[in-house]
């Protein structure tokens, strides 16, 4: 894990009033690929980044100046936040740690903790929450929330209803992004191992989907590449909050 660089474009928050601590963490996250990054000093502050930096992840202290952390956490999860968030914690209270799960941290760390376990922490919870079907993905033309199987023209507010197959495919696809899959191993991920189906079933499925967006917008979402199949994307976020 230690080799793993995070995309540029994830925007990581990092709330706590030590100064040094978020200038270290600041210079070491960007080391390892992240370019979006923001700080809070104060529970008010972070509250306002939420709106206008629109965090991927936030590293939350315990204790801050103006609140406690467990509160925060709750309130940015009653207010509808729900992609990761790490408790940075000075003690490892086994009560505080339990509150602080309940109330809707993702995991915790303790201070002072080792930037490579902190990291693979990052890299852990970015990945479970991509997986998951809540995530939003978003790109420059479209919007996919495969939660309720939909795909939004952005630039049309056109909103596409998708069958079970063309969401499994696209939300493959976007997990996978920049990558190329296979034929062969997108029809494994969406039919199963266990299915005799050739590739030329994968086909007419992205074949009916190229058509379905086609008649909403000129916008290209699937690519055909020499290996197989490529999400079109440009330099937008990779997912963002419901």
């Amino acid at each position: 894990m230690d080799t793993e660089n995070l995309p540029p474009l994830t925007r990581i928050l990092l709330v706590d009033d030590d100064d040094y601590l978020r200038s270290v963490l600041s210079s070491q996250l960007r080391k390892k690929g992240v370019m979006a990054f923001a700080e809070a000093s104060r529970a008010s502050d972070a509250f306002d980044q939420i709106d206008t930096f629109k965090p991927d992840l936030i590293l939350l202290d315990m204790e801050l100046p103006d609140g406690n952390g467990l509160d925060v956490c709750q309130r940015l999860r009653a207010h509808g936040f729900q992609k990761p968030i790490i408790l940075l914690t000075g003690q490892m209270d086994e009560e505080d740690i339990v509150k602080g799960l309940d109330k809707g941290a993702s995991d915790y760390i303790a201070k002072p903790m080792r930037f490579s376990e902190l990291f693979s922490m990052v890299c852990a919870q970015l990945r479970q929450y991509k997986a998951s079907d809540d995530v939003r993905f978003v790109t420059q033309q479209f919007e996919f929330q495969p939660k309720n199987k939909t795909l939004t023209c952005l630039d049309k507010h056109r909103m596409i209803f998708l069958t079970e197959k063309e969401t499994m495919m696209l939300k493959k696809l976007f997990q996978i992004w920049p990558e190329t899959i296979s034929k062969e191993g997108l029809l494994s991920e969406v039919w199963g191992y266990q299915n005799m189906l050739a590739t030329h079933t994968l086909e007419t499925h992205i074949y009916r989907l190229r058509k379905k967006i086609a008649r909403f917008t000129e916008a290209q979402l699937i690519e055909t590449t020499q290996g197989g199949y490529r999400l079109v994307k440009g330099k937008d976020s990779l997912d963002l909050e419901r």
